[in-house]
């Protein structure tokens, strides 16, 4: 009787074993490549969006040294009348002679369009300030940036806010529908419409082909990071964002080619966690350096890119850690007049802001 057991068992473990081995073989197999070097890879569309925010952001930048063209603004957010120039478009991986050839703009898919170009047209308005002091109430300079009567710095607004209207949510939104995306059908120069619009989240982020998470870009490098790509150094290299983000990228990329979809999705899953992290860690950053900052010119500029990244995590993703409840008390923090916040000594309200994202995402600085 023992013998016999022990036959059955060693049977069973056998079997299992075979089973677990069947299980590896019917697994796919594929190299990942260091850099996001595949087959048909094309992402124009994204990635000269991020080109545009560059010139776009820079142009209202201008506003502490001359009073803005209302029209060139609009003509830059639709992309009309060849608007882009060398002053704040070159030197980047689409420049403006590029840019102004396209028939794409930043209007087109940026959400809440409208609250964005708002805050840019408040930016050209009160830019005719720019040689006026500023003070409370009264909107004007603070050393060497324009601000409005409560202190808000609006060309940091639609530069950090964008990085969720326009980056984060075009990530999000493609990788909400492509489960769905045929993945089947190759079109020579993009590959199957997963592959693409794979291809155009990762424009989106504003990182290069070869992007190296380590190395140290410079303003001379037409293919820097921009933008939340630009952030991942900045801001999001405690969290270690960059190197996972793009790894994540290439091994996503890497499984929709083998058709692993469970590899897609959980890359996707990578991909959402640390764009919207690193957003956070900016925010974070930003509220807490205020609160030691003497200087307001310094202080009311951190706070407003503050503001700009808070606008930007509206965009997170489903399944966010900060609750819809701790995303509008945040809000109200930010929208308090910043000379209110800088009489309170104690710096309560920034610090309540403090504890929603430590809350929601833990560490984000050392």
């Amino acid at each position: 009787m023992t013998k016999g057991l022990l036959s059955l068992l060693s049977a069973s473990v056998l079997i299992a074993s075979l089973s677990s081995c069947n299980k590896d073989d019917d697994a796919p197999q594929y190299t990942v490549p260091n850099t996001y070097a595949f087959d048909n890879v094309e992402y124009k569309e994204s990635g000269a969006r991020v080109s545009m925010w560059v010139g776009y952001t820079g142009i209202l930048g201008r506003s502490n040294v001359r009073q803005l063209s209302q029209d060139t603004i609009n003509n830059l957010w639709t992309n009309t009348k060849t608007s882009f120039t060398a002053e704040t478009a070159n030197g980047i991986p689409y420049t403006y002679d590029v840019l102004n050839t396209l028939s794409f703009s930043l209007a087109s898919k940026t959400t809440d369009a409208a609250v964005f170009k708002a805050l840019a047209d408040s930016m050209v308005k009160i830019s005719q300030y720019y040689n006026t002091p500023a003070s409370k109430g009264v909107a004007g300079k603070i050393g060497t940036r324009i601000f409005n009567y409560s202190g808000l710095e609006f060309n940091q607004a639609v530069a950090k806010g964008l990085m969720g209207a326009l980056q984060l949510s075009n990530v999000n939104s493609i990788f909400d529908k492509i489960a769905t995306d045929d993945n089947n059908t190759v079109v020579p120069g993009s590959g199957t419409a997963m592959q693409h619009n794979w291809d155009l989240a990762f424009g989106y982020v504003g990182i290069p082909k070869d992007y190296d998470s380590g190395k140290a870009y410079t303003s001379a490098m037409p293919d820097r990071p921009f933008a939340i790509g630009g952030y991942f150094a900045e801001r999001g290299r405690y969290i270690q964002a960059g190197g996972k983000v793009f790894e994540a990228f290439r091994k996503g990329r890497a499984a929709i080619v083998a058709k692993d979809y469970a590899g897609r999705d959980q890359a996707i899953a990578t991909i959402r966690e640390y764009l919207e992290k690193t957003i956070a860690a900016a925010a974070y950053y930003y509220i807490t350096a205020a609160q030691t900052q003497a200087e307001l010119s310094a202080k009311f500029h951190g706070l407003s890119e503050g503001y700009g990244f808070a606008l930007a995590l509206k965009y997170r993703g489903a399944g966010s850690k900060l609750t819809t409840a701790n995303y509008q008390a945040l809000l109200d923090i930010m929208n308090t007049n910043f000379y209110t916040l800088a009489e309170d000594a104690s710096n309560t309200k920034l610090k309540q802001a403090q504890a929603i994202f430590t809350t929601a995402y833990g560490q984000l600085q050392p």
